[in-house]
């Protein structure tokens, strides 16, 4: 289990052709191939500033956490999670008058992403999923048990669920019946063994390891929980195939990291 709290992440510089922006590394190395997985915060600072659209060799979730956008002609808001299956392409994403700030979650790690439809050739089938979930934030109870709901599941494992938790009140988490899971702090606060977990802040759990204790702060805490799907055959699903790839692979990125 990996613990990240927001205010110890370190900052780089993004641009790329239609502006300007930030990224917050969690976990991994941002653009480049290694073994076990990734974790940035993307803020996308300039209005009317784009992400072309595009897909990666690996599985992954997207949680808009601050502004707003769109993702193709679909609307993007706080707090909204994106999953798509590897090799499935998604965007072009879009900010508007306040840029927009995501997260990038990947159980194995990804050098880059794929230009589409330039790329189509790379796709070894037909795309997969690409769905999406909200988690409406702003409403810890005020005492009492805490809420889980359910806002998307898959027989192979995949699920995103929102906790909602009183303050001073520990939850114990489910184990995955998946793949890796992140837990991300939507809102309030985390208490992680004496450390307050702000806002913003992850929690990473590899497969086999034991669900985390969720203890909220003292304003209660609102958590969201990402659960890839199992490990199987299908491409870019499977971590350990995925780490068998030559360290010199890459793929095309427009993203450059300063």
């Amino acid at each position: 289990m990996q613990v990240i709290s927001s205010d110890s992440i370190s900052w780089k510089t993004l641009t790329n052709e239609s502006g300007n922006g930030r990224l917050g590394v969690y976990l991994g190395m941002p653009g480049q191939f290694h073994e076990g997985s990734q974790a940035f915060l993307v803020q996308v600072l300039d209005p009317g500033g784009s992400i072309q659209p595009h897909f990666h060799d690996v599985d992954q979730f997207q949680v808009v956490v601050q502004g707003d956008g769109v993702i193709g002609k679909k609307p993007l808001r706080p707090i909204t999670a994106q999953y798509a299956d590897a090799f499935t392409p998604y965007g072009p994403i879009i900010s508007r008058d306040d840029g927009i700030s995501f997260f990038t979650l990947r159980q194995s790690a990804s050098a880059g992403h794929f230009h589409m439809p330039g790329s189509r050739d790379k796709m070894p089938g037909r795309a997969g999923r690409n769905i999406a979930a909200q988690f409406m934030t702003g409403q810890i109870p005020a005492g009492g048990d805490q809420i889980r709901l359910s806002l998307q599941q898959s027989e192979d494992g995949l699920r995103m669920d929102g906790f909602r938790i009183p303050a001073n009140t520990t939850v114990a988490a489910t184990s995955s019946n998946g793949g890796c899971q992140f837990y991300l702090v939507c809102g309030g606060s985390l208490i992680h063994e004496g450390q307050t977990l702000p806002m913003q802040s992850l929690i990473y759990v590899e497969i086999g390891e034991d669900a985390p204790d969720l203890q909220a702060g003292p304003d209660g805490a609102e958590v969201m929980l990402l659960q890839f799907p199992r490990p199987s055959d299908r491409p870019g699903s499977n971590p350990e195939v995925l780490a068998k790839r030559t360290p010199a692979y890459t793929a095309p990125h427009t993203l450059i990291i300063d």
